[in-house]
């Protein structure tokens, strides 16, 4: 169990530490156009995260389980960001208004969605995935199981 979950619970907080430097940055800027540019650059870095675990993870596990895996740890990591991370940074969770509380939530599954979906099919599209290996090591092992013909 501790094999699946604390990968999966390193890469929570790794979002998490993200985006609070994010908000931490963000406040020390009295620019609006800056602050957006801090916010996007966090929501990059985000998805670049998605995007190599997928990479690191799809190469020797199934599909469905780095999906799962990645959205298990943005999920808490989302969380943990709109909830929590306000509270660090000096405000309330709703200090925007549920609007701007539900458009963080919608913000991280687009996130999630692009860099992980990248990432795996990147993977798929270079023949390194998981399912591919397997395939590639059994053509192989029927290979060198055949025969030759007579003649």
């Amino acid at each position: 169990m501790k094999e699946r979950w604390l990968p999966v619970g390193v890469i929570a907080a790794v979002l998490f530490a993200v985006n609070l430097v994010a908000r931490w940055v963000a406040k020390g800027i009295t620019d609006a156009d800056r602050q957006s540019v801090a916010g996007l650059v966090a929501l990059g870095v985000i998805g670049l995260v998605f995007l190599v675990m997928a990479v690191y993870w799809g190469r020797v596990r199934p599909q469905a389980r780095v999906v799962a895996d990645l959205a298990a740890a943005g999920g808490v990591a989302c969380l943990l960001s709109i909830l929590v991370g306000p509270l660090l940074a000096g405000e309330g969770p709703f200090a925007h208004g549920a609007g701007a509380f539900f458009n963080q939530i919608w913000l991280y599954a687009g996130v999630f969605i692009i860099g992980t979906g990248l990432g795996l099919v990147g993977l798929m599209a270079f023949n390194a995935d998981h399912r591919a290996r397997q395939l590639k090591a059994f053509a192989q092992q029927q290979h060198s199981k055949a025969r030759p013909r007579r003649a």
